[in-house]
């Protein structure tokens, strides 16, 4: 596998135009006739929705999870204290790469409960919900799915959890890259030769 192209890749290489998009919801509100208000409203919802997504809030987002999380090795002398390095910045670091399965899920399931609270303030949620329930007893389980797959593929061709984690993984890895003064070694080297061997045993 060329590792470098599936940075660049992309999931979905053909996602439906946004006339195909339009085009099929004209189709299906002719379908649904009297009800094609709740077809309006619906996709109503699903734009106000698509329009809360603020990268650049999502990026500060990661870089507060990180100082708050740095914050709390500095707070907890015992967690720092584990490790042979003289270096502090060496010794959060490793609490890092120590724990960095532990804080990417605690932090993935405080975004999803946070977005969540957000976003019904902006919109509500059961409202969206209720008009999906709708919508699919007027017009079937199988086109609403159909019509969804092709808003999300066009409006939301990566989730948002992935990309908070993505943020996540990158600042994560800016870490283990860091060197430790003493030594000049990359950190996730020092764990690898000390921890490591250790976990190992």
């Amino acid at each position: 596998m060329d590792i470098f192209q599936a940075f660049l890749s992309h999931n979905d290489e053909n996602p439906p135009t946004f006339s195909e998009i339009f085009h099929s919801a004209a189709a299906l509100r002719r379908a649904l006739g009297t009800k094609s208000y709740l077809l309006d409203h619906y996709l109503s919802l699903f734009f106000r929705l698509t329009a809360q997504i603020d990268f650049v809030a999502l990026q500060d987002e990661v870089h507060q999870v990180m100082a708050d999380t740095q914050h709390s090795f500095k707070e907890n002398p015992s967690l720092l204290s584990e490790f042979p390095c003289q270096e502090p910045a060496t010794k959060i670091n490793l609490c890092f790469l120590e724990q960095a399965d532990s804080i990417l899920e605690q932090t993935l399931k405080d975004f999803l409960r946070e977005k969540t609270s957000e976003w019904n303030a902006a919109v509500d949620l059961m409202e969206l919900r209720q008009t999906e329930q709708k919508l699919m007893e007027h017009m079937g389980k199988e086109p609403l799915e159909a019509f969804q797959r092709m808003l999300l593929r066009r409006f939301l061709p990566c989730p948002l959890a992935p990309l908070f984690s993505q943020g996540i993984h990158v600042e994560m890895t800016k870490r283990f890259l860091t060197r430790d003064l003493e030594t000049d070694q990359e950190v996730f080297r020092l764990f690898l030769k000390t921890f490591g061997h250790e976990k190992s045993d």
